[in-house]
């Protein structure tokens, strides 16, 4: 039977040099009263100390919470996880200053290496990553800074069977810090009220299998015998420590204490979620979804992804697809800013290595997500700008995965302003930052895999549309009231290949919703 604790309680159980995995995305999942009650441990007697981290994605509200509690010269040793920006500035300013190790796995791979651990095996062996920065061959293994350059190769390629793989080794757990909704007393955890099931349970199980123990954070104890088994999503016998939880330090997710509809309790209209101003990247949004089909499964990532999905609600076509989040949403329409990874009305919620399963198995038709940097072959970077380690999260699975995978950003970045005027878009202010450039600073997507898979792969942008061919970035669409040498090449680093490129669908610069619903209800037809 577990000891039901303080956090402070809880923490003196961790040892310095530890190495510890914990859940979350943005707050939710992630026990933020034991990270405050280690940082409170460091501060005062200065342990525990030099502890190594695992975890999945960004953890936090990218500013004081979440991991920015861990972040303190001495504290942390190592990070390993699938985000870094969004843990905070505190968090990727360690990074810059190599105050600490860091390297930056996949979502899926963080997620699902503890089930591995669990079940005692090597490692994992996946394409995800090939070709990509966290590929030795092209990048630095992930690793993020000098200071981790000299330490341990956390990724190798292995040859198996005349095919190249990644092989991502995985730690030992001396600490799993994970968190549900209420536990009874024998530590059996129910996750009610979460907005997703994350990575608890296998978390749970790597610790033990590892000799490591397990911090479970909760928001009320309940007594024993009264959840129902079907509820309980962590065995109390795989709970060493409860640690009950202020309601101010449990959040559903990044921006919200709790919201019935995020865990599944209740559904709203769709009319109640806000359309989007017509703007370069509602623009935008619209070319992206009038790549979708009927009985389509998505993903869309943050960001324009985001007001794609507010899109489809508008345009009252949602309900002809599946829509999905990395944090293992199905159905439904994706929330956006900090409530990323749930999702208004979901069908389904199921746990998020189950989800990254679906998405590396290939299962996903259409993927949006963003655009930071495009290079002539189609190389894409979302995950290092300017130096400043961003993170990758579910991007590689995803896009390396999606059987078509649209990227969604404007032309240029940093100040751009645009108008639209009888359905001809003008441009009122460039960016300052060029987006297709002659090398990509990071490879967060390989051009030249996705040809190797024969992948359709586009780059919408609101004046431009290209198309990634064997001859390289192709000019496929240009909008309406846009001028080719002015607009386009001249705000790019190289020249795209250019054959005979169409207009941009007019309707998707018009005030008034229909134009994608006209083009997707068409295929219905088909």
């Amino acid at each position: 039977m577990p000891k039901i604790v303080t956090a402070e309680e809880a923490v003196k159980q961790i040892k310095d040099g530890a190495t510890i995995y914990t859940t979350g995305i943005t707050l939710g999942g992630f026990a933020e009263e034991v990270a405050m009650a280690i940082e409170t441990g460091f501060k005062e007697a200065g342990h525990p100390r030099d502890l190594t981290f695992y975890y999945p994605s960004g953890i936090g509200n990218r500013a004081t919470r979440g991991f920015a509690h861990l972040a303190h010269e001495g504290l942390i040793k190592r990070a390993v996880g699938g985000h870094f920006k969004g843990c905070g500035p505190a968090w990727t300013k360690m990074v810059q200053a190599n105050q600490m190790e860091a390297y930056n796995f996949p979502q899926g791979i963080m997620t699902t290496m503890l089930r591995n651990i669990a079940a005692r095996k090597a490692g994992i062996v996946t394409k995800v990553g090939l070709g990509t920065f966290v590929d030795p061959r092209v990048g630095s293994g992930g690793k993020l800074n000098a200071r981790t350059e000299a330490c341990e190769d956390l990724i190798e390629v292995v040859n198996l069977e005349g095919q190249d793989w990644l092989y991502y080794k995985i730690p030992k757990l001396d600490v799993a810090i994970i968190r549900g909704s209420v536990a009874d007393e024998k530590g059996n955890i129910s996750l009610y009220r979460e907005g997703y099931f994350l990575e608890q349970l296998s978390c749970a199980q790597a610790a033990k299998a590892s000799g490591g123990i397990v911090i479970a954070q909760v928001e009320h104890i309940v007594k024993e015998g009264t959840l129902n088994p079907k509820e309980v999503k962590i065995p109390g016998i795989f709970v060493d420590y409860l640690v009950v939880a202020k309601s101010e330090n449990h959040f559903q997710t990044g921006q919200t204490y709790f919201n019935p509809v995020y865990a599944g309790d209740i559904k709203i209209p769709i009319d109640a979620i806000p359309a989007e101003p017509l703007s370069e990247r509602k623009i935008i949004a619209r070319r992206a979804n009038m790549e979708l089909f009927p009985g389509a499964v998505i993903n869309n990532g943050v960001g324009i992804p985001e007001i794609a999905a507010a899109v489809c609600a508008e345009e009252k076509i949602n309900h002809l697809f599946t829509m999905t989040t990395e944090a293992g949403h199905l159905g439904g329409i994706p929330a956006g800013a900090h409530d990323f990874g749930c999702c208004y009305n979901s069908e389904a919620i199921v746990e998020m290595g189950h989800q990254f399963d679906f998405f590396n198995g290939g299962m996903i038709d259409v993927a949006i997500l963003g655009l930071a940097q495009v290079d002539p072959t189609g190389d894409m970077n979302v995950s290092q700008i300017n130096g400043e380690p961003i993170g990758i999260g579910g991007f590689i699975d995803i896009s390396q995965n999606a059987k078509k995978t649209v990227f969604v950003g404007s032309f240029t970045t940093g100040g751009l302003k645009v108008k639209v005027e009888d359905g001809k878009l003008h441009i009122v202010q460039e960016g300052r930052a060029k987006k297709f450039i002659s090398k990509v600073e990071q490879i967060t997507f390989s051009g030249k895999y996705a040809q190797s898979i024969k992948q359709p792969v586009l780059y919408v942008t609101e004046r431009a549309v290209f198309e990634l061919t064997q001859e390289g970035v192709e000019l496929i669409e240009i909008a309406p009231g846009i001028d080719l040498e002015k607009d386009i090449l001249q705000q790019m680093d190289f020249k795209p290949v250019i054959k005979n490129p169409k207009l941009m669908p007019a309707g998707i610069f018009r005030e008034e919703p229909g134009a994608v619903a006209e083009v997707v209800n068409a295929k219905v037809k088909e």
